[in-house]
């Protein structure tokens, strides 16, 4: 990994003692946050004297939030280092979902807690994460000086990784373990917009993100499920994949297209495992890793005809055709417990087709989706219809108001409309990209209105995260489109794409030059 950029994208704020600022919130008894974070304080005998935090499952039987929950005890020696001594001796149960709702794919709550028992750069960065969270709650000295001693230890420790990085390939648990860390960095960047870089610079948790992706790509052993011989990755680096790829490639629709961004085969990682592990919707981005390997894929077919109009079409076209087809066929599956799976030894079952996809959620008297694997399947579908939407309008450049734009468009509505925005099936697994697409790409005022109540909803549990400046730049992006982007006329819409107005494209510009980089994630 000698000739690789290894570069701390995160050295640059490590010695901010300004970078953290204390929260105006805080914490009642008895208080509940229900939105991307759910938590409550209660008081409850100490059970754990010395671990700094403890990480526990709890028995399935027994939750009342969905088992993949990341529920975070603060023992009493964390409780004393983050200064909550005088809390009586009740512990703060941090009700935080591994940012999904699925069980065995929940790396947040599976896998990185297991890593951080073992690797301090790991431990110190899930550390610094939680306490960016709890001083929303807590606004003291005491927590936010912890919270920053806990980054910048983290930041030393991955520095040092990545210069040993250099002299030598580090081993699988190494390598693990590094990628956990920019995860783990990466997403403290991303929920705290107010400690980010200014919007004409390259944001730290986009950095992390390559930054991690290069480590996946230097450590990755090749193995593919076509392959008659396949090395089965372990749920760890599946799951370094799916948060590490989901950064990167979720930042590509509002980027100028480049083809050094997707080209040499880039986030095939994404494939390994078998062809029905690839199919799988993961916990960590709510899709599977196909779907979101074929993404990154329209980016790049679409950076590759901006290249070169004339001579790409005749490859392209049928490309984007086949990929069209897979797209309106895929079929992902879902971890199951219930009645209704297959009959396969991992208690899997497949999600219908996708025409019978929503006919066969279960829904509550208010029309919202009430169960686990409703609110998997259809934010699944959510995700493949945007893909879809995205493939139409960049790589194939047909404008909003064409009737294939307009009929997904409102596949997507109705999938979103289902969909709660806080409680206990409301996770980081929610479609937040498909929603801002949808904002987007909208021309039916039904269809704006969804996507703008969708923000709003989320954003009114005022929780720590990323969608209130998404909004914001929503909205301002609107409001620039109603008269700069312009439908053209269907019946002059040019057979050759290359021919075709790339309307996504003045987009993005407009994007980047005013709001920077989004982040959509």
């Amino acid at each position: 990994m000698e000739n690789l950029a290894l570069s701390n994208p995160f050295d640059d704020n490590a010695d901010d003692e300004t970078r953290l600022v204390l929260g105006q919130r805080p914490i009642q008894r008895g208080a509940k946050i229900d939105g991307y974070i759910k938590f409550h304080n209660e008081k409850k005998k100490a059970t754990n004297e010395a671990g700094v935090a403890v990480f526990l499952h709890k028995p399935s039987g027994q939750e009342s939030c969905p088992r993949s929950t990341l529920a975070m005890y603060l023992s009493p020696r964390y409780m004393w280092e983050m200064g909550l001594q005088d809390q009586d001796d009740r512990n703060l149960k941090a009700w935080c979902p591994g940012r999904s709702v699925l069980n065995k794919t929940n790396c947040w709550f599976e896998n990185i807690p297991r890593m951080a028992s073992k690797d301090s750069c790991v431990k110190s960065a899930i550390l610094a994460l939680a306490g960016t969270y709890v001083l929303d709650y807590q606004p003291r000295e005491r927590i936010r000086q912890v919270a920053q001693r806990h980054y910048k230890n983290a930041v030393i420790l991955l520095s040092m990784a990545l210069r040993d990085a250099r002299n030598q390939v580090p081993t699988d648990n190494e390598a693990d373990c590094m990628v956990a860390a920019m995860c783990l960095l990466n997403m403290i960047d991303v929920v705290s917009p107010e400690q980010r870089r200014p919007s004409n610079r390259v944001p730290r948790w986009l950095e992390g993100a390559r930054l991690a992706c290069r480590v996946l790509d230097a450590t990755d052993p090749g193995h593919r499920y076509w392959n008659p011989v396949n090395i089965q990755p372990s749920e760890a680096q599946m799951g370094n994949m799916i948060i590490a790829g989901r950064a990167a490639i979720l930042a590509l629709p509002m980027a100028p297209l480049d083809l050094a961004a997707t080209e040499n085969r880039q986030f095939a990682w994404l494939l390994q495992g078998s062809e029905h592990d690839v199919y799988r919707i993961h916990g960590g981005c709510g899709m599977s890793p196909k779907l979101l390997h074929r993404i990154s894929q329209i980016t790049h077919m679409s950076a590759l005809l901006s290249v070169d109009p004339q001579d790409s079409e005749f490859i392209i076209k049928p490309a984007a055709d086949s990929l069209l087809e897979e797209l309106g066929n895929l079929r992902q599956w879902t971890e199951s417990s219930s009645s209704l799976a297959a009959s396969q030894p991992d208690s899997s079952r497949d999600i219908p087709h996708p025409r019978n996809l929503l006919s066969s959620i279960k829904l509550d008297k208010h029309g919202l989706v009430l169960d686990r694997n409703s609110m998997t399947e259809i934010t699944a579908e959510a995700w493949r219809l945007a893909a879809i939407i995205y493939l139409r309008c960049r790589l194939e450049r047909l404008p909003r108001s064409h009737p294939d734009v307009i009929s997904r468009v409102s596949e997507l509505v109705r999938c979103i409309r289902v969909m709660p925005t806080s409680g206990t099936f409301f996770t980081a697994q929610a479609p937040f990209f498909p929603v801002f697409l949808l904002g987007i790409v909208a021309i039916h005022e039904a269809h704006i209105q969804c996507a703008l109540d969708w923000f709003q909803s989320v954003i009114s549990t005022s929780c720590r995260s990323s969608v209130p400046p998404a909004f914001q730049s929503l909205k301002r992006i609107r409001a620039w489109m109603a008269p700069n982007i312009h439908d053209n006329d269907l019946y002059k819409l040019p057979r050759c794409i290359s021919q075709r107005d790339p309307w996504w494209e003045t987009l993005v510009y407009h994007v980047v030059s005013n709001e920077g980089t989004l982040c959509l994630i």
